[in-house]
């Protein structure tokens, strides 16, 4: 992030900050590093600065692997120019401006968040998920709807309501029917209730675990998930077939009627049995949008497509292997299987299997249990459930319109629970109800006091958690750290360098005049380049432009007009330009003198260059190299910055302690 790479740093910094994102993650599950730090001896003072041996070993380590054959003495001075352009930074009071701030405090919560959770569940759950995705699992269920925010007495119904249909079933009544009658679910209607097979993240996480733990034929309790109540029954349970790739023929609902459609997929199935071409027949009959490209699918697993079609597609068992005609929603389907492949390994899939708890609310809410469950050992979390009882006595239901305030002549100074060196009281939780009161009744006012009050504790403790990140985990504070002197870094480049540069037009141009010998043509050459498709076009325009040198008429537009002029299109072309070395394979081809050269002929073309003249080494002018001289100006300016800042700002370095660096 020094000199070296400041061009880069401007045009990517959001790139360099995910970067550091990734380096986060790494380190923190890697085991130990936090506690490998401990007080440090300090290497380097700038200005009123002062660097750590271990901060900047940690640093050169890091960035050494991308800096092949760099000394230590020559980082060294890269993070003296860093660590001055910083203090400038800080003395100009860049990180207390408000945009500064707002934009670090982002970086610092998205890097917080992966320490925010508890990894070992993480681990464990992203295990299980594997694990569960190599089998599949066929299940029906009955659903009993129930709001998440339902009252405890509307929960006790729905319970009683599905004990009631699970005794049905049990009574000897059938599952299918059963659903038909009393499931919640639209679905239920037409597939009785069977949701077909799936596997890990298709369903929500709850009814997912029954699923895989029950045993074949088992009738569960009800389980709650966020949809209400299930009545579930396992099918089938068996290894996956991971993922395969079809092509198919589709008669659609969409051009036929029912029986036109079915008359017409077995009419081609009976012509596929005879032996006729899948793809001819694909792209004469298809409805399909994909019609005419083989009818190639996207790779899918189980869960991923209608279950009529996914059924049959599963059961071909070799590449070539065609269904009978299959019913769907969409209409008739003739099937044929062109490859499988299976279930990858673990460390190919973790990357997939990580994104699909983060964003799953079941997940992430165990994961943020078990993170609570172990701050609150770390802190030494303690309550007071009597200053707790106090909130049931003076809440009513007034809480459920959002009027309710805490009484004025309660003074509500109890502790409420404590944590190492910190105390709440009741008055930090009296706000907290008054802030999260809801807009409708979810139950009785006890109940929903307790829900707040373990809302509370884990918010808290959390926060409390966040808040100490930089006290408790040293790589988090080194990398925060990073965070900020970089952002410093990249304002002030911005300010004293960037931007003056692309600014300054007069400094800009006073710095090319001064140094235009510096960016020089080489040798060129000014040549027209024709074009045909006839060779005998081609040979006249050769003619023709032998002819032009040696009347010193030397115009293209000669050349092709008259080639052209019989033509309702142009049977000859050209194109005209001054050429560098590696602008254009002809002109690289040709001996570099004033004439003209053989007929190049390639695939359907065949083409000539005539040179026109051999321009001379001459100085670019200011925009034909703009970009390259703004570097170079930037450069420049940065040299005279640093110039300045060395004067300003002493550096000492203590040579004891970089000897102990390696």
């Amino acid at each position: 992030m020094f000199n070296k790479r400041i061009h880069y740093l401007k045009m990517r910094k959001e790139s360099v900050i995910i970067h550091l994102l990734i380096i986060a993650i790494f380190l923190r599950m890697t085991p130990g590093f936090g506690n490998s730090v401990g007080k440090d001896d300090i290497l380097m003072v700038v200005g009123d600065r002062e660097v750590s041996k271990v901060e900047f070993q940690r640093l050169w380590e890091k960035n050494h692997q991308y800096t092949e054959g760099q000394s230590l003495k020559e980082y060294l001075e890269l993070f003296m120019d860093f660590q001055l352009k910083v203090a400038y930074a800080r003395d100009e009071g860049i990180h207390l401006e408000t945009s500064f701030m707002n934009e670090l405090s982002g970086y610092r919560k998205n890097l917080a968040a992966s320490y925010l959770r508890d990894p070992e569940m993480k681990e464990r759950l992203m295990n299980e998920a594997y694990e569960r995705l190599l089998y599949v699992v066929n299940a029906s269920h009955i659903l009993v709807r129930l709001s998440p925010e339902s009252n405890p007495d509307d929960t006790l119904k729905a319970w009683d309501k599905a004990l009631q249909i699970r005794k049905r079933i049990k009574d000897g009544e059938r599952f299918d029917k059963v659903a038909r009658a009393t499931s919640d679910d639209p679905s239920a209607k037409t597939n009785s209730g069977n949701i077909g097979y799936f596997t890990a993240f298709q369903m929500i996480y709850p009814f997912e675990t029954y699923a895989y733990q029950a045993e074949i034929g088992e009738l569960s309790m009800p389980v709650r998930t966020s949809f209400g109540y299930h009545i579930i029954r396992v099918n089938d349970r068996k290894k996956s077939r991971g993922e395969i790739k079809v092509a198919h023929i589709m008669t659609g609902f969409n051009r036929y009627d029912e029986e036109e459609a079915k008359e017409v997929a077995h009419n081609i199935y009976d012509k596929l049995a005879e032996g006729a071409s899948f793809n001819l027949l694909e792209e004469k009959h298809s409805t399909d949008d994909r019609a005419g490209e083989g009818g190639e699918l996207p790779w899918f697993g189980v869960g991923r497509i209608v279950p009529e079609f996914e059924e049959a597609a599963f059961a071909l068992e070799k590449p070539g292997d065609i269904s009978v005609p299959v019913r769907t929603d969409y209409g008739w389907h003739i099937i044929k299987l062109i490859d499988t492949k299976d279930i990858p390994p673990f460390d190919e899939l973790k990357p997939e299997i990580r994104n699909n708890i983060i964003n799953s609310s079941d997940h992430n809410q165990l994961i943020q249990d078990a993170l609570v469950k172990r701050l609150k050992q770390e802190w030494n979390f303690s309550e007071n459930r009597s200053a707790l009882e106090t909130f049931y006595r003076i809440v009513d239901e007034s809480i459920f319109n959002g009027s309710w305030t805490p009484p004025p002549a309660l003074p509500l100074n109890q502790v409420l629970f404590s944590v190492t060196g910190k105390k709440v009281t009741q008055r930090e939780f009296a706000e907290f109800i008054a802030e999260n009161a809801p807009g409708q009744k979810p139950g009785p006012v006890d109940a929903y006091i307790y829900s707040l009050y373990r809302e509370f504790v884990n918010k808290w403790l959390i926060s409390h958690e966040e808040a100490n990140l930089e006290k408790k985990y040293p790589e988090f504070r080194f990398l925060m750290n990073e965070y900020k002197e970089g952002m410093l870094l990249f304002e002030i480049m911005e300010r004293e360098v960037w931007s003056r540069a692309i600014d300054d037009s007069t400094g800009l141009e006073m710095f090319h005049e001064k140094r235009k010998d510096d960016y020089m043509w080489d040798y060129r050459v000014s040549a027209s380049i024709f074009s045909t498709e006839d060779s005998r076009i081609a040979r006249r325009a050769e003619r023709r432009a032998n002819r032009s040198l040696r009347s010193d008429r030397r115009d293209e537009n000669w050349i092709i007009d008259r080639l052209n002029r019989r033509s309702e299109e142009d049977v000859i072309t050209v194109e005209k330009g001054v050429f560098s070395r590696g602008d254009n394979q002809l002109t690289d081809r040709i001996e570099w003198e004033e004439g003209v050269s053989e007929i190049f002929e390639k695939g359907d073309r065949y083409r000539i260059v005539l040179v026109n003249r051999i321009i001379e080494p001459e100085p670019k002018t200011l925009d034909e190299t703009r970009g390259q001289v703004i570097a170079d100006y930037q450069d420049y300016l940065e040299k005279i910055w640093l110039e300045s800042l060395r004067e300003k700002y002493n550096v000492t370095i203590n040579r004891d302690v970089l000897s102990q660096i390696r």
